[in-house]
């Protein structure tokens, strides 16, 4: 990164708060936050993105929005998503039965999306 050295620090001091943050929400940094924290041109707009659709959500409730994430994480098997999202679930209000809900029908999209694709093949099949 050129430029001078108030805008280098401006910007470490940046990704250090908004590290901060992420530590202070999660009890700890996300994996790929701390990785491209390393690069504030992917870092910064990430972590902006990231704030907008998972700390600021416009058109669900933070409830909604962490079933969402919960949901994505379970049918992509991501258990390091699913230890940040499932406490912000429950700290939001989601009840343990609304996630098991949530969980089952994520993973039965992700499963029937499995089974669809392999009977369409054995299908093709001659």
């Amino acid at each position: 990164m050129s430029g001078n050295g108030s805008g280098q620090n401006g910007t470490k001091d940046e990704i250090k708060r908004r590290l901060e943050r992420l530590a202070d929400l999660y009890g700890e940094v996300p994996l790929v936050s701390r990785v491209l924290s390393e690069d504030p041109g992917l870092f910064l707009p990430y972590s902006d993105l990231s704030k907008r659709l998972l700390m600021e959500p416009k058109h669900l409730s933070v409830k909604e929005m962490e079933l969402v994430a919960v949901a994505a994480s379970a049918a992509l098997g991501s258990e390091h998503c699913l230890n940040v999202h499932l406490p912000q679930a429950l700290k939001a209000g989601a009840t343990r039965e609304e996630i098991m809900e949530t969980v089952m029908v994520a993973t039965f999209m992700s499963m029937t999306k499995g089974q669809s694709i392999a009977l369409r093949k054995l299908a093709e099949q001659k």
